[in-house]
């Protein structure tokens, strides 16, 4: 769908329908609905200032928000996770090209534009959808710094020889990671793409059934990971480096108080990385390792 046609749809929409919002009781109305090749995507303002995308809203309250975003401070990040996220930057001495693995409302795209201004951020997104939908609902502006690739995130990453180095992993359909996305194939070919002092950062959520699954396989295929608590949220990063480099706690405390000089982030990422990072995830014993042969059809 062109962003024209959006424009178009969106101005034929009933603006002004109210649909309840399970978290925090606030009010929402619709601002924009449409069924893509992938899936129902709405796009709702709440009653205190946010805009929210959502993922199969069949329903009032049975959406998984993907995304929010202050409609008085586009810039920042709205969503605690996201925040929790910033806390990989610091492990890398010069962050100039980042790899953003799943697009949702720009959030991060936003930010990271505005907080490293001599990087570029590239993103990849399945649905063109979405990528329209971030730029007519929430200010995505594409640029020669700024770019989105329409694609299937494994795909291409198996396909490009660049190098990055950060890459985010957040990609999510309206449930889970798609599996493509969770096994050991896939993040060797993710190692692959990390350049020389970068690092990985992949959101998972603790409550899922492949949880303990998922951080076994980041364990056989990185050296060494991290896992940082975005409380009170439930979301699990797994911060996973390409090399072995025994980083403790302190030391990453440290990184952050000279990043947060050098680029002041208004997150205090210091207290971040206190409070959420754990020197190593405990994995339990019976997890094991997803491999494509395991998987089942893509969903």
């Amino acid at each position: 769908m062109t962003a024209n046609r959006i424009r178009r749809v969106a101005l034929g929409l009933a603006i002004g329908v109210l649909l309840a919002l399970p978290a925090g009781g606030r009010q929402a109305r619709v601002v924009f609905e449409v069924r893509s090749q992938y899936q129902q995507i709405t796009v709702r303002d709440t009653a205190d200032g946010i805009r929210q995308l959502l993922f199969d809203e069949r329903f009032p309250g049975t959406g998984a928000v993907q995304s929010e975003m202050s409609l008085a401070n586009p810039d920042e990040l709205a969503v605690v996770y996201t925040r929790y996220m910033m806390a990989a930057l610091p492990l890398v001495e010069r962050p100039r090209r980042l790899l953003i693995v799943g697009l949702g409302g720009a959030s991060m795209q936003r930010y990271l534009y505005r907080l490293l201004p001599g990087a570029t951020i590239e993103t990849v997104e399945l649905d063109p959808v979405v990528r329209d939908i971030a730029a007519n609902f929430f200010f995505l502006k594409e640029d020669e710094r700024q770019i989105v690739h329409v694609a299937d995130g494994r795909r291409f990453l198996e396909k490009t020889r660049d190098r990055y180095d950060v890459i985010f992993l957040d990609a999510f359909n309206s449930s889970a990671i798609p599996s493509a996305l969770t096994t050991q194939e896939f993040l060797r070919t993710v190692r692959a793409r990390v350049a020389g002092g970068g690092v990985v950062c992949a959101n998972l959520w603790e409550s899922a059934s492949n949880y303990a699954d998922m951080l076994r396989t980041y364990a056989a295929v990185f050296p060494e990971l991290h896992l940082v608590k975005a409380v009170p949220s439930g979301n699990r990063l797994v911060v996973a480096l390409p090399r072995k480099t025994d980083l403790t706690a302190a030391a990453w405390i440290d990184l952050a108080r000279a990043f947060e000089k050098a680029r002041p982030t208004g997150l205090d990422l210091p207290d971040l990385v206190g409070r959420g990072a754990a020197a190593r995830p405990e994995i339990p014993g019976t997890a094991r390792v997803l491999r494509d042969a395991d998987q089942g059809p893509p969903r």
